[in-house]
């Protein structure tokens, strides 16, 4: 089964060596890691998917790719019915590092389309070819929602177009007008599905230097870089969950620390000379702005990252600072509430709750509420400073 290039940019170890970098505060370390890697993606394998209906001619055109008939030693199978359950792939000679998947047929076995995409790990392709005969069918739109919903990218290959040509000719149409009008319709059919039109081909896999099969094989190998870069683009997310993960765990237990700190303040006796709701307040507060702090050195996000940072991925500072602080005020206002929340809901039991009920049950609601309080204030903090880090990788990382 195919593997997207995200599982191939880093090894096991390396994917444990960010990770131990990281732990110990190198964030700068770690992108510079990942732009490395950015930088040199000619040898990184690329994953095609061909896919369409039964007898659209996928497996006829990947031949045409690697330059095989049908009958040649490792040439896919070709005919109209399906006899594989799995997606084969095909080594494309002319194209290095690129791996052309033959996939069942849409309309084949019979799946609903989303088992079916669960089926073939649709998910899994880097980049898809689309091949369809005849007319524009209602799996080529689906699949190319599923397609652009996932952030990648495909061509539209209308296979066979040589009996196009034929049935034009009996016709005594013009060829060239033939040939438009197939091309508007293509983009007005994803059009009315919502969407993007791709590239569209019109080829024959029999009359190769015919029709639009040179432009397509010098297309695809113009856009390898770029295809590679958007996958790229896309696995920066994952690959920066992977690297954060043991110390979001690591923190997120400093987090829970610390709530327990403040329930175990908030349940406190009645009898101190302090009252409990005030003295409530006072340590969600405090403990609160603390772990704020903590978290904000822990995870490294300062304006000295940031200039040298710069320097070595070479754009200006006030572009990576602008995605630190891009949501942080945001949810400044959220936390306030937050808090606002707390001192309302402790002013109720100064004003007469605790005259309503037993001091077990205000030492219970005491602990409880300063321990959720206190819990969530920092776990969005935690959540809203590792969102930063993703977005401050990414607009280090962007080719733009």
């Amino acid at each position: 089964m195919a593997q997207s290039t995200l599982s191939k940019l880093f090894t096991v170890q390396e994917n444990r060596n960010l990770q131990s970098m990281y732990n110990m505060g190198e964030l700068e370390a770690v992108i510079l890691q990942i732009k490395s890697k950015s930088d040199n993606l000619d040898n990184v394998q690329l994953n095609i998917a061909v896919l369409g209906d039964v007898g659209s001619g996928k497996s006829t055109f990947i031949n045409a790719m690697r330059g095989l008939q049908s009958g040649d030693h490792g040439a896919a199978p070709t005919g109209n019915e399906e006899t594989w359950m799995e997606p084969t792939k095909y080594p494309c000679q002319d194209l290095p590092n690129v791996q052309l998947w033959d996939l069942p047929g849409t309309n084949s076995f019979g799946f609903e389309l989303n088992n079916y995409l669960k089926k073939v790990k649709f998910e899994s392709f880097d980049f898809f070819i689309i091949v369809s005969q005849a007319r524009f069918r209602e799996n080529d739109a689906e699949i190319a929602k599923k397609i652009q919903g996932q952030g990648k990218e495909f061509y539209y290959v209308r296979s066979k177009i040589d009996n196009d040509a034929h049935s034009l000719k009996k016709q005594g149409a013009d060829l060239n007008e033939g040939w438009r009008t197939i091309r508007r319709d293509c983009i007005s059919n994803f059009q009315t599905v919502g969407v993007t039109p791709p590239d569209i081909f019109l080829i024959s896999s029999f009359d190769l230097e015919e029709y639009d099969f040179p432009r397509l094989k010098s297309t695809l190998a113009r856009d390898l870089p770029s295809i590679k870069s958007n996958v790229l683009s896309r696995s920066i997310p994952k690959i920066m969950l992977d690297v954060t993960e043991p110390k979001k765990r690591m923190l997120m237990k400093r987090v829970w620390l610390l709530a327990i700190l403040a329930g175990a303040v908030g349940a406190v006796p009645v009898s101190v000379p302090v009252p409990v709701p005030v003295l409530s307040v006072i340590t969600i507060i405090g403990l609160t702005v603390a772990g704020r702090i903590y978290l904000q050195k822990q995870l490294e996000l300062s304006d000295k990252l940031l200039q040298s940072l710069a320097s070595k991925v070479a754009k200006p500072s006030s572009v990576l600072k602008a995605e630190m602080i891009h949501r942080l005020p945001r949810k400044m206002p959220v936390a306030v509430t937050n808090v606002l929340l707390g001192i309302t809901i402790a002013s109720c039991m100064i004003t007469g709750i605790k005259y309503s009920f037993s001091p077990v049950t205000l030492s219970i609601f005491g602990a409880v509420s300063s321990f959720a309080l206190t819990y969530k204030l920092l776990k969005d903090s935690l959540k809203d400073r590792l969102e930063t880090v993703q977005r401050l990788v990414k607009s280090a990382l962007s080719r733009d």
